[in-house]
């Protein structure tokens, strides 16, 4: 296989990467609204069956999933425009077009932004519901184990996305 050959091969490798990681992105904002859905159908329907506590752990899955998405995207387009794009003579590849014009990318870093405070939103809401049915019920160890795992689990959202948001925006 020819240089020229593998460079082609890996562009649309990668190319399928992203394409797929856009799916996977939207495949899990529905299953996630709806699963969202359910378990707050359930937790009102069924309080004493601990469904409110599973709601903001469902969060925090899906917000993971969420940002391994985009940071699978990122680093693609990244290995796009620092090894396969400089090979390419007398033509500007897409990721470097890209580069010239940061206006274009102001819609992924609010998309980024927008699901993470509505994650967060969420989370709190749902987080602080728990807490107060576990209070409402007695449960005092449940509501300080259940508020530390919700701690923990915001910290580890709040240290990803974090990471993220400067990987994903960082200029090379």
């Amino acid at each position: 296989m020819s240089n020229d050959e593998f460079m082609k091969q890996q562009f649309l490798t990668l190319r399928d990467e992203i394409r797929d990681s856009k799916a996977r992105i939207f495949w899990l904002l529905i299953i996630g609204i709806v699963l969202v859905m359910v378990a707050g159908y359930l937790a009102a329907e069924h309080p004493n069956a601990f469904a409110n506590a599973a709601i903001p752990f469902l969060l925090l899955g899906l917000m993971l999933s969420f940002i391994s998405e985009q940071n699978n995207i990122a680093r693609a387009g990244r290995y796009l425009r620092e090894v396969v794009e400089p090979r390419i003579e007398n033509l500007m590849g897409w990721e470097h077009w890209l580069e010239t014009k940061p206006r274009l990318r102001e819609v992924d870093h609010a998309f980024v932004l927008g699901f993470s405070v509505l994650f967060l939103v969420f989370f709190s809401i749902t987080s602080s519901l728990t807490l107060v049915q576990l209070d409402k019920k007695g449960y005092e160890v449940f509501v300080w184990a259940t508020g530390i795992s919700y701690g923990l689990g915001a910290f580890c959202i709040a240290v990803a996305l974090w990471r993220h948001w400067h990987s994903s925006t960082a200029i090379s």
